[in-house]
C-alpha cells in the first residue's frame, strides 16, 4: 500500500510501519538550565578528594507516562591537573545511574576534558523527576574546576532533557 495523506490536522497516539513496530515520539523539553561562564564566579570545584560534587547543572522533568524515556543532553568542560583521576555521574533524584571514568596523564600542567554527553534513562513515573551532573576528584581536588575559562570569560554549560515515548 502507498499513498499520500494530505490533512490540515493530524492527531494519533502512535504510528505503525508495516510490520508492526511503533515510532517513538520527542513528547516534551525542558528548555537547558546552563551556566554561562562570567569569569571564575560561575565555576565549581570539587568539595574534597574522594568526594561527590555537584557541577551546577540541573534539570526537571514530569513524564507524562510511566513507559516514557529521558534522554539527557549535557555538555561543559572539566579543567584539571596531569596525573588525576576523575570520575562523572549522572544522577535521577539521589540515584546514580551513569557513573563514567576518566584519566589525565599529561606531561605537565593542566588540559580540559569534556562532560559526558547524553543519556537515556527510563525513570518509570509520571512525577516531577530532577537529573543533575556530578563529579570526583581522586586527588588534586583544589586545581579541579567545572566550566572554567580562566581570564577569557567564555564557555557556557548546559543540561537538557527530552522525555520520549516509550
Amino acid at each position: 500500500m502507498s499513498g499520500v495523506i494530505t490533512a490540515t490536522n493530524l492527531q494519533t497516539t502512535n504510528i505503525k510501519n508495516t510490520s508492526g513496530t511503533t515510532y517513538n515520539f520527542i513528547k516534551q523539553v525542558v528548555q537547558p538550565a546552563k551556566l554561562s561562564n562570567t569569569g571564575s564566579s560561575t565555576q565549581t570545584t570539587p568539595t574534597g578528594n574522594a568526594t561527590w560534587s555537584d557541577t551546577g547543572l540541573t534539570a526537571a522533568i514530569t513524564p507524562s507516562s510511566s513507559s516514557s524515556k529521558v534522554l539527557i543532553f549535557c555538555n561543559g568542560l572539566f579543567y584539571l591537573r596531569r596525573n588525576e583521576e576523575i570520575r562523572f555521574r549522572f544522577m535521577r533524584d539521589s540515584t546514580a545511574i551513569l557513573t563514567m571514568c576518566g584519566y589525565a596523564e599529561t606531561s605537565d600542567g593542566f588540559f580540559t576534558m569534556t562532560a559526558p554527553s547524553g543519556y537515556m534513562d527510563s525513570p518509570s513515573t509520571t512525577s516531577a523527576t530532577t537529573y543533575k551532573l556530578q563529579f570526583y576528584a581522586q586527588s588534586e581536588y583544589a586545581s579541579m574546576r567545572f566550566n572554567y575559562s580562566g581570564t577569557s570569560s567564555l564557555g557556557e554549560a548546559s543540561i537538557t532533557l527530552l522525555e520520549v515515548a516509550g
